[in-house]
């Protein structure tokens, strides 16, 4: 802030944006007020950040490798899977895995994304139809008209856990999303939000799920150590899905993969 008030410029590296940081972009945006561009704000906005990039897939990847350890059919049937990619380095490929993309699938939906209810307010008339996972009293289909100005909201915890779309919904079930029942299942993922309004890091957090996943499965085999279900378990809502509060957290014995796996 002192630089940009001082007009003071050095050899900075810059991105492909031609700015240094998303808080150059702020602070350079004619459209903002000043009210947005203090101190305070631009430390709310790193925070968020920091949250959104690091604690959210974080969260997922403690989701996934606790119930693959738990659960060695799902672990070895996704390293067999893997087996069969040339270059498990690149994203483009390895999102074409059936098994990885279902495992990733599931890792989402119980790590739940923002745990909060996000309202929304519509200016324009919603015309909702209930689809036919809605379990309802009444007979034959009804569309609702949800007139401008009503304040709308769900949470991921009600929408992912929904036993008429995800039965046995806190079970860690791939199969749910394999088949083209599992792609349809798909749309009723909220882990990112939807919409105008979804996260905007979603491509670069689905990057991250499947390298990181792919990479330490490859070459890595775990145990767990002093972690049960409870370390993983929505206890309380801290804007994310936390456990409890005296957890250490998902703690695994690591060796390396034996003969013939990548290393």
């Amino acid at each position: 802030m002192k630089s940009k008030q001082s007009g003071a410029t050095g050899d900075k590296i810059l991105g492909p944006t031609g700015k240094e940081s998303v808080f150059d972009s702020v602070l350079d945006d004619p459209s903002l007020t000043d009210s947005e561009k203090t101190l305070l704000r631009l430390e709310q906005e790193g925070a968020l950040l920091v949250l959104a990039g690091a604690e959210s897939p974080a969260q997922t990847l403690l989701i996934i490798f606790y119930h693959m350890v738990a659960n060695p059919i799902i672990f070895n049937k996704l390293r067999t899977e893997l087996s069969t990619v040339r270059n498990a380095d690149s994203w483009a490929e390895l999102e074409k895995l059936p098994y990885l993309s279902a495992v990733i699938e599931e890792g989402n939906r119980l790590s739940f994304g923002v745990t909060a209810r996000t309202a929304r307010i519509a200016s324009d008339p919603i015309t909702y139809t209930p689809s036919s996972h809605v379990k309802s009293p009444t007979t034959g289909s009804q569309t609702y008209t949800i007139p401008p100005g009503t304040p709308i909201s769900i949470s991921t915890l009600s929408a992912h856990t929904a036993e008429s779309v995800f039965p046995d919904p806190f079970t860690f079930d791939t199969e749910r999303w394999l088949g083209e029942e599992g792609r349809q299942r798909r749309k009723f993922n909220m882990a990112f939000s939807k919409g105008g309004r979804k996260c905007i890091g979603i491509e670069l957090a689905r990057a991250e799920l499947y390298l990181v996943v792919a990479a330490l499965v490859q070459r890595f085999d775990m145990t767990l150590w002093r972690t049960d279900a409870s370390d993983v378990a929505f206890q309380y809502d801290y804007q994310v899905a936390t456990p409890k509060l005296d957890s250490e957290g998902v703690q695994v014995k690591v060796t390396r993969a034996g003969p013939g796996m990548e290393r």
